[in-house]
């Protein structure tokens, strides 16, 4: 049975928080289209607007554990494609590295998204034995920069311009910071959502 997790974010909005599954092509491409320009610009490094076709195709292909995507999207509306997504995908020559990525819908950040996508992302990461997170950001993505940093991840200069992030999969290793207490309580909830599903049920 594939996994999920319901639960409110911070306005008290009821979600669902769920593997994404090649029925979802058409909800991706639609919420990438609904991207402001800013928000494209960010995710992708392009101002060309919506996804690659293929790009998408990628992120529904199931490759044997080399890559992961989350959603959340609202319970029982489907007018809204959905409130973001994140992915990562392990490093050709680093099993135990894997690059992540996060696309928020403009509407909904602020909310917790973004900290509710990797807390998942971490937990499933690290049970496929990767033990740390790289993403690729632009200098202007303040936004990203500031969470991870607060985060505690190491910022590194690229010489093609932006920085590249490395966040530690240890949780004894995350600062005292809000964004961290964040991550902590999601981490939280994402464990112990799990082990009453994994628990047999009393006869």
């Amino acid at each position: 049975m594939m996994p999920s997790y319901r639960l409110l974010l911070r306005d008290q909005l009821p979600v669902i928080l769920r593997p994404l599954t090649p029925d979802d092509r058409e909800r991706i491409a639609d919420a990438f289209r609904r991207l402001s320009p800013e928000s494209t610009y960010f995710r992708f490094w392009t101002r060309v607007h919506g996804a690659n076709p293929k790009f998408i195709e990628r992120l529904c292909t199931d490759d044997q554990g080399q890559h992961r995507t989350w959603v959340i999207v609202i319970e029982n509306n489907d007018d809204i494609p959905g409130l973001g997504g994140g992915s990562y995908w392990r490093l050709d020559g680093n099993e135990e590295c894997a690059e992540v990525s996060f696309t928020v819908a403009d509407e909904f950040q602020g909310q917790g998204v973004g900290t509710l996508l990797l807390a998942v992302l971490w937990e499933e990461a690290r049970e496929a034995g990767i033990r740390q997170f790289v993403a690729n950001v632009l200098d202007e993505n303040h936004v990203m920069l500031t969470w991870w940093a607060s985060l505690g991840a190491e910022n590194v200069r690229q010489p093609s311009g932006g920085w590249e992030l490395r966040l530690r999969l240890d949780e004894t290793l995350l600062p005292e910071s809000s964004a961290a207490l964040s991550l902590r309580r999601r981490l939280a909830f994402i464990r112990a959502t799990s082990a009453d599903a994994e628990a047999p049920s009393q006869p």
